[in-house]
This record gives structure tokens, C-alpha cells and sequence, in this order.
């Protein structure tokens, strides 16, 4: 029955605590809804849970997949049941970062600066890349005093907040794009073993399925761009007070032309 197709949704999974996942999902669900005349139904959830959605057919789509570092080890198990339409998001980055008035440059040096960190390294969502990573690289880096704390990335921003309120050291898993760059003065810690991986990008992934169910939705997800740079701007709104919703439907407004591309 056509009519059924049409009202069935496209269901997109994402993590809703990270602020560049929410944006990137939300604007491109309301372009589908708006432009493309196909409901919508957003799944939130965390890293894992969410490609395995797309890989078994509970979800269609995700445009959260930080590759080929951070999300390697969902790459490698679901390679085969998904398709991967290409970037999003290019220039990303993942590491841990310092507020700029903490003297080290390396995370050569955590270790040995343990008891200014109070032992810790604040980290957020348990299962997400970059708490993988950073598992890894307290062991590769010998940092035996150091415990990464998992919590949220709301909970991270806040206790940086509070520390830089307070001049206190504190080390935390930062990326790019993420809000906190445009609010503080922070350095991104040297890497010399490689544990993060270099500069990377974020692609949309698909169910199979999606190509013969919804082609039109395909061909849009496979052009949308949504730059580094404009998605900083967006979190800085957020983090000012404006909603979600205003937040996202601006930046559809200010870019119908290439919106008007994409859905041709």
C-alpha cells in the first residue's frame, strides 16, 4: 500500500548528549521532514547501541560516526551490514585538552603531574570512542595514578567550568567540534604515540535497506554537509540559552540554497 510507505518514518539513532550529534541529526531530520515530506523518528542512545541499530535493521540511518579512528572498532564489527555515504563533518579531532594555564604540553607528563590532577581525568559517556582511546592511552603512557572518571559530556563541561573558574588543573577528553573551544582558553595535549589517531571526519552510516526504501532520503544524506565551524557557532547558542529548535532552523534558513540543492 503506497500510503503505507509514505507515513512509515526514517528512523535516525544518535547521541543526544554529544552537542555535535544532536545539531547534525536534528537539522538533517527536519530537511527530511520539511523538504522531503518523509516523517521522522529520532532514536537517542549511546555509541555503541546505536550502530548496532543500523546494522541490524532497527534504525536507518546515523550521522554520528567519528571515523577512522574514534569509531573503529564499531567499523570493523559492522563493515559488512551497513553502507558508509561519506562525511559530514571534516577536520575533527580527539584527545585530552588542559585549560592553557596548566604547564604541560604532552601526555608525556600526566603522569608525573598526577596529584596536581587530583588523579583523575574527567572523561563522559561510558562506551563512546574517546573513553575507548583514553583507556588506552593510560596504559600506554604509564599513567598508573590517573582513574578516568566516566560521566556526560554536560558533567565534563561543567567541572571544567568550575575549574577554570577556579584556576585549577584539571585534564579532560575534549574534541572537535565541541563548544567548550570557542568558551575557554584551552591546548590540546601532544600525542606522540599516536593513541588518538590523526585529524579525522564524521560520516553517515545506512542500513542497506534505506537504498530501495527511501532513495531520495539516500541521495540527500550522501551530499549534506554541515561544517566544523558552523557547528561550534550552533553550540555556542546553545550553551547561551536559545533553543534547539531555533538554533537548527536558523542555520536552515541561512543556507537554503544549498538545502534546495541537496533536495532537488
Amino acid at each position: 500500500m503506497p500510503a503505507l510507505a509514505e507515513t512509515t518514518p526514517l528512523r535516525l539513532t544518535y547521541v543526544q548528549a554529544w552537542p555535535s550529534s544532536n545539531l547534525t541529526t536534528h537539522i538533517a531530520a527536519e530537511i527530511i521532514k520539511t523538504r522531503l515530506n518523509m516523517p521522522v523518528e529520532l532514536i537517542s542512545t549511546s555509541a555503541g547501541p546505536m550502530w548496532a541499530a543500523v546494522a541490524e535493521g532497527h534504525a536507518d540511518a546515523l550521522l554520528t560516526a567519528w571515523l577512522p579512528y574514534t569509531h573503529q572498532i564499531y567499523w570493523q564489527r559492522y563493515k559488512q551490514k551497513v553502507i558508509d555515504l561519506g562525511q559530514v563533518t571534516s577536520g575533527t579531532w580527539l584527545g585530552l585538552a588542559v585549560p592553557d594555564y596548566v604547564t604541560i604540553d604532552s601526555l608525556t607528563q600526566i603522569e608525573a603531574n598526577h596529584a596536581k590532577f587530583h588523579n583523575k581525568i574527567t572523561g563522559i559517556e561510558a562506551g563512546a570512542g574517546i573513553m575507548l582511546n583514553t583507556g588506552k592511552a593510560i596504559k600506554a603512557y604509564d599513567m598508573h595514578d590517573m582513574h578516568l572518571l566516566t560521566s556526560s559530556t554536560a558533567a565534563m563541561q561543567a567541572q571544567l567550568t568550575r575549574a577554570v573558574e577556579r584556576k585549577e588543573w584539571i585534564v579532560v577528553t575534549a574534541w572537535k567540534p565541541l563548544g567548550i573551544w570557542s568558551r575557554f582558553k584551552l591546548k590540546t595535549l601532544e600525542d606522540p604515540k599516536d593513541i588518538y589517531g590523526k585529524a579525522g571526519h564524521i560520516d553517515t552510516i545506512i542500513n542497506p535497506s534505506l537504498q530501495k526504501r527511501a532513495p531520495k532520503v539516500v541521495s540527500f544524506l550522501r551530499d549534506f554537509k554541515l561544517p566544523l565551524e558552523d557547528i561550534e557557532a550552533m553550540m555556542v547558542k546553545l550553551n547561551n540559552g536559545e533553543a534547539l529548535s531555533q538554533v537548527t532552523a536558523g542555520w536552515i534558513k541561512a543556507h537554503s540554497a544549498e538545502v534546495a540543492a541537496w533536495t532537488a
